[in-house]
């Protein structure tokens, strides 16, 4: 599998930002934070390179690893192989390396699980802070602090670790190991408000020879697939205005927010229903209010393992966690409304507790 996820310009939005943050100090932003925001953000923009790198990611159904191999050259190039893992004179697949139990139909539903869980956990890759809106950046920089300290090599190379905070309770931690004469990031590992290791990104193997790039590049060139037709998006950006027009006039927002928490985007897409959908931030978690006017009727996840129903306000709600995420589920006022986010059980209801009350 191979991803090219980069346009021409993709990185300098960012930068650009990033300047402006400098130049306009933001409450609470310390000096130190910005200027280790600024050298990831300076690494990922000027600086080329080829290497391997482990992925483990802790899971409610266990451990999952794989290796993946990885081209940078900016500005357009990232691409991502993954690498087959040999056990006994065996090739296994990606798709082989992770282990479900259970009926055919629990293990359907637990590969479908874990792609919506990994893809929610390696959004938390710092490689996406490339796309970061400048919104993100400035929650990022008021939510978080950034404290770096010598480390042990990583790689062949001397590195600074870089540990970022939560300001708030129940929000994780990042730890960030920089290159120090690049900045590139050779080791990440994230942590669930309770200390636990949740995912775990290092190199094995790194060069920043222009050589060795080049002649990765001309490889994976060689094997790259001509590009399948664009799929046009399922969503699109709309203004709360339109979105009550949707609603027709019903869109109901929550009246309450976790510290940090700001409204980043709405959106607007058609599937079997006209659906509307509310993505608030803290700069690195985010959780999403989905709103539709379609009926009320059965759930696949009803009768999914692992669904509990809750009382919250007086309304029967659905509570499903998928890893990280949890994900509630209710009707009222002819609305659908679907919330869901990496947030605590407390808070989300909480979140869910003010929309019931606006609703009624």
């Amino acid at each position: 599998m191979i991803l090219k996820p980069r346009y021409v310009g993709w990185l300098s939005p960012i930068v650009f930002v990033l300047l402006i943050l400098i130049a306009n100090s933001i409450a609470e932003a310390s000096p130190e934070s910005m200027e280790i925001l600024k050298r990831i953000m300076n690494a990922e923009e000027k600086v080329a390179y080829v290497g391997t790198r482990m992925i483990v990611m802790n899971t409610s159904r266990g451990t999952v690893a794989r290796e993946e191999a990885v081209i940078h050259q900016p500005p357009e190039i990232h691409a991502v192989t993954v690498l087959p893992i040999l056990e006994h004179d065996r090739s296994l697949k990606p798709s082989d390396q992770e282990l479900h139990r259970g009926s055919e139909r629990d293990r359907r539903n637990g590969r479908r699980d874990e792609r919506r869980g990994d893809r929610r956990r390696f959004s938390l890759n710092w490689k996406r802070m490339a796309s970061l809106s400048q919104k993100e950046v400035e929650l990022l920089a008021q939510n978080y602090t950034f404290d770096s300290v010598p480390a042990d090599p990583i790689a062949g190379q001397e590195t600074d670790l870089v540990t970022v905070s939560p300001r708030f309770d129940a929000r994780p931690t990042k730890r960030l190991y920089l290159a120090r004469d690049t900045g590139v990031i050779l080791r990440i590992e994230d942590f669930a408000p309770d200390g636990k290791l949740r995912f775990m990104s290092v190199y094995t193997q790194i060069s920043f020879e222009e050589e060795a790039v080049a002649q990765k590049l001309a490889e994976w060139n060689r094997n790259e697939k001509p590009p399948a037709e664009k799929r046009r998006r399922r969503s699109q950006p709309i203004t709360l205005d339109e979105a009550k027009t949707v609603l027709e006039g019903k869109l109901i927002e929550p009246t309450y927010l976790p510290s940090g928490f700001q409204l980043l985007e709405t959106r607007y897409f058609k599937h079997r229903s006209e659906t509307v959908y509310l993505r608030y931030t803290d700069g690195m978690l985010t959780f999403t209010v989905f709103e539709s006017k379609r009926k009320q009727g059965n759930s696949r996840n009803s009768e999914r393992g692992g669904v509990e129903h809750l009382q919250i306000q007086g309304i029967e709600a659905r509570h499903e966690k998928r890893g990280p995420t949890h994900i509630l589920q209710w009707y009222i006022s002819d609305l659908n409304f679907t919330v869901m986010g990496e947030l605590r059980q407390d808070e989300l209801i909480k979140v869910a507790e003010s929309l019931i009350l606006a609703a009624k």
